[in-house]
């Protein structure tokens, strides 16, 4: 009994530092994983920064090429304005506008538009400056507005609403079949988008269409245009 006393508390001395052993085993397996995973999903910083140059760069904004009015020439002649009627609108004590004459003294500048169109009528001032700014030049302008207004009681409500030096007249394109054969015989459709521009000669020949609303930048240009 004694021995076997004496031998038990070894034994339990012996597994307790086995147990030790294998839980510190244990841990620096788990560390080493651990250091493992992580190399794994952090790379270095030498090779982050190979990873970051490899990386598209966003392409910089292009510079917007300055526009040019009539692509910076006038065409020698196309289709002449149309003899077909117009009608015409105005607001309450306008006197009446006269029948859209064929032919001039100078350029003509056809402006169509509509009630429902913002961008029309923001441009309509700086089209009535450009006709004052001509008047009694070597090159003038007149102006006239064609509206294509559908809605006859939103185009007589803008033009009663406007300034006494504003547009309180028009001529008017009813939908149907006098707009198809006014934009018929100018060559375009009868549903454009607005703002649509045609720049007219003394014989009544369209010399250019713009597109889009203009810009007070185009003024110069037009009047370079218009001397050559």
């Amino acid at each position: 009994m004694g021995r076997l006393s004496a031998v038990v508390p070894l034994v339990v001395l012996l597994l307790a530092c086995g147990c030790e052993q294998e839980k510190k085993a244990v841990t620096v397996t788990r560390e080493r994983s651990q250091a493992v995973q992580a190399s794994s999903r952090t790379p270095p910083a030498t090779e982050q920064a190979a990873q970051a140059k490899a990386l598209p760069t966003p392409a910089e904004a292009t510079p917007r090429p300055p526009r040019r009015l009539c692509g910076g020439r006038l065409d020698d002649g196309g289709p002449a304005l149309p003899s077909l009627p117009l009608s015409k609108e105005a607001a309450p004590s306008e006197p009446a506008l006269p029948e859209l004459p064929r032919q001039s003294q100078g350029f003509t500048w056809v402006n169509f538009w509509a009630a429902w169109c913002e961008p029309c009528k923001e441009e309509i001032p700086l089209l009535k400056s450009w006709a004052a700014r001509l008047a009694g030049s070597a090159t003038p302008l007149s102006v006239v507005f064609i509206s294509i207004d559908d809605d006859p009681r939103q185009l007589r409500g803008f033009l009663q609403s406007q300034p006494a030096e504003g547009l309180r007249s028009t001529y008017w394109l009813r939908e149907g079949k006098q707009r198809e054969e006014w934009f018929g015989a100018l060559e375009l459709s009868p549903d454009p988008e607005l703002p649509l521009h045609l720049l007219v000669d003394a014989r009544g020949r369209v010399r250019c269409v713009v597109n889009g609303a203009v810009e007070p930048s185009d003024y110069e240009q037009l009047t370079q245009l218009l001397r050559n």
